[in-house]
């Protein structure tokens, strides 16, 4: 057969390789085959992935994972990219030559997920019957069972023709089922005595041995058997080698891989049913196959399987996908430069704002505060002068206080004589010198008046001193007026920067750094040294800044930037810039520039993805070890799966690769 949608093409010494995909019921498997020496072959087959039978996740999950398997076992190096692919599939998808339209949604849904092209479908049971006749030599008479995890599907075979398949779901009892299966067949006069197990995935040789115990004869069972049926159990990756080899001979030959002199060979060792094309499967190129009428639903089985078991929740589709991190060793770039704003290369703007701000601290003077002693002594003068005490003469106690004089005192002279002595006495307001509670004194303390003898002037209080009292108070220290002026002026920069920033056009730039602050005025609440537990500084000031063009401000970077790359680097970080004022006026300032940026071994992280689609880890690192300056590489793949299938995902677009500096 001919397909129709593909046309012949020159052979080309690039060979080519296609997919097998074996979709049963619970299981999925796939091959890999080319045409060698005019004959499709398979060069590698995957081992069984389970699937629920069911959903649409779960299909392309497991679908994906047998690709990978079968892959990785042709080309560990994930050389190899293929794309091109024959279904196999179970009778009941299938009705009158059309798949039912559910599957096909999911087909579709499944090749372009998983970036396929169909090209054509064959029914697993006709393209097994077709292989055993390739491989005995004669048309096959007998009856092939498969056992999948649910279902079993017995399928009559006579002369090479099939004459139905029959799906019985699993009960404890094999045996039973594939009698209920025979069963089913009512029209037919005489089963075949051979009997072929295939793809399992579980034990056949047990359920080999149960076959043959089974009573298959007349009269203890009612079945048309000549004789006891033979059993026997075809190798594990028959059924996808007959998909492969029966399909692919159609495929081969309309893609002109097989040449023409060696069609006819071919077409002599497969003759049996043809393979479907993509046209019979939906996949028709510039044709939307759901704007279509679907195809007629196929015959349903007689008499009807029993009900499938109740549905279970649809699984979260998870594909297998790779995170590739390359930790590269980076180059640090550096470089300075003077810039003018406000010169010919650098026209600049003045522009200013009026801003204030205030800011409350708590104060951390601190210094002894309290009140000072008063009372009253009686200056006694023994002199023959009368004696006049000023205010502020100082006052001395025994023990070294001093208190002085609150006003003026004066004092007539003394009296008497010798041995009876009269001094002359005035009552004066006495105050301590210090504050504190040691100057409080009791009565009848004697005072020395000034630098007079006290045999001639002295002083006593009658009555005590009292009224000194002392105390540690917060005051508001220098450095607290220091910090609040520091901190403000500060503060009036940021809101410069704001309040200017805002008068500034989308295409310009204002120059931080220019940003000066004019016109200070400062109103400090409390004054240095005063008694206060907080102090509130406001600060008013005129902000003026340099406003350029950011195209022009960039080029003039760019161009001193741009020549200190390295060949094969590129930009991991925006540049960075900052500028330090040398010199400044009303129009014009002069810079410092400071330029960094941190460098990375330029990467096409795109082809990196598809050079590693399919590959082992281990070949993965090999590959990613040869890129310039990489020193470590992380892998992390996703979903976790057994080692012998944990290769990086077969679709580029489904591994992430990133560049990091190393650290």
């Amino acid at each position: 057969m001919q397909l129709p949608f593909l046309k012949k093409s020159p052979n080309t010494s690039t060979r080519e390789y296609f997919f097998a995909l074996e979709i049963d019921h619970g299981l999925i498997k796939s091959a890999v085959w080319s045409v060698i020496n005019d004959k499709p072959q398979v060069l590698a087959v995957s081992s069984n992935q389970s699937w629920d039978d069911k959903s649409e996740d779960s299909l392309i999950t497991a679908a994906d994972a047998a690709l990978s398997d079968a892959t990785s076992h042709l080309d560990p190096t994930g050389k190899v990219n293929i794309h091109k692919v024959i279904f196999g599939l179970p009778a009941d998808w299938v009705g009158a030559d059309k798949i039912s339209s559910t599957q096909l949604h999911h087909l579709k849904a499944l090749s372009e997920k998983l970036d396929l092209q169909p090209m054509g479908f064959v029914v697993t049971p006709e393209a097994a019957t077709k292989y055993l006749q390739f491989t005995e030599g004669v048309p096959p008479t007998t009856i092939l069972i498969g056992f999948w995890p649910h279902i079993l599907e017995i399928t009559l075979v006579r002369l090479g023709k099939i004459d139905g398949t029959q799906l019985v779901h699993k009960s404890a009892h094999l045996a039973d089922d594939v009698v209920e299966g025979l069963s089913r067949f009512s029209d037919i006069d005489m089963l075949p005595s051979r009997m072929l197990l295939y793809d399992s995935g579980i034990d056949l040789e047990e359920i080999k041995q149960l076959l043959l115990a089974h009573p298959w004869q007349a009269p203890t069972k009612h079945l048309p058997f000549l004789h006891f049926p033979k059993v026997e159990i075809l190798p594990s990756d028959f059924t996808i080698r007959a998909i492969a080899l029966s399909g692919g001979s159609e495929v081969a030959q309309a893609t002109g891989l097989i040449n023409s002199a060696s069609e006819t060979a071919v077409e002599q060792e497969t003759v049996s049913e043809p393979a479907h094309s993509a046209a019979d499967l939906g996949f028709v190129k510039d044709v939307d196959i759901i704007t279509q009428s679907p195809p007629p639903p196929p015959p349903a089985p007689s008499p009807p399987p029993p009900p499938p078991p109740p549905p279970t929740p649809k699984p979260k589709l998870r594909l297998p996908k790779a995170e590739v991190i390359l930790f590269v060793t980076p180059k640090n770039l550096e470089h300075q430069f003077e810039l003018v704003a406000g010169g010919k290369d650098l026209p600049a703007e003045s522009m200013e704002a009026a801003v204030s701000a205030d800011k409350s601290i708590s104060t951390t003077g601190s210094k002894l505060v309290g009140d000072k002693a008063t009372g009253a002594v009686s200056i006694a003068n023994n002199a023959k002068t009368a004696r006049s005490f000023p205010a502020g003469t100082i006052l001395t106690s025994p023990s070294g206080l001093k208190f002085v004089l609150d006003e003026t005192v004066a004092v007539a002279s003394g009296s008497g004589d010798v041995f009876n002595p009269q001094p002359a006495k005035a009552v004066a307001k006495i105050t301590a010198s210090q504050i504190g509670g040691d100057y409080n004194l009791s009565a009848g303390t004697v005072f020395r008046v000034g630098t007079y003898a006290e045999t001639e002037t002295a002083a006593k209080n009658d009555a005590a001193i009292s009224g000194g009292t002392s105390r540690q108070a917060k005051v508001v220290s220098k450095d607290d007026a220091a910090k609040l002026r520091a901190d403000l002026s500060e503060s009036l920069k940021s809101i410069a920067k704001d309040e200017l920033s805002q008068k500034v056009s989308s295409e310009d730039q204002l120059i931080t750094e220019s940003i000066s602050l004019l016109s200070l005025s400062e109103s400090f609440d409390h004054k240095v040294d005063e008694e206060a537990d907080n102090v509130t500084l406001k600060l008013s000031a005129t902000a003026r800044g340099l406003v350029v063009s950011k195209s022009e401000l960039q080029s003039i970077i760019d161009a001193q930037v741009n020549p200190q790359i390295p060949a094969g680097y590129v930009f991991d970080t925006d540049v960075t810039q900052s500028m330090a004022v040398k010199k400044a006026d009303k129009t014009t300032a002069t810079f410092q520039v400071h330029v960094a940026a941190q460098l990375l071994p330029q990467m096409d992280v795109s082809q990196i993805a598809k050079d590693l689609t399919g590959k082992y880890p281990d070949r993965a690192k090999e590959y990613l070890q040869s890129l310039p300056a990489v020193g470590q590489i992380d892998i992390l793949i996703s979903p976790k799966m057994p080692a012998f299938l944990a290769t990086l995902p077969r679709i580029s677009k489904n591994i992430t690769v990133s560049v990091r500096p190393l650290k």
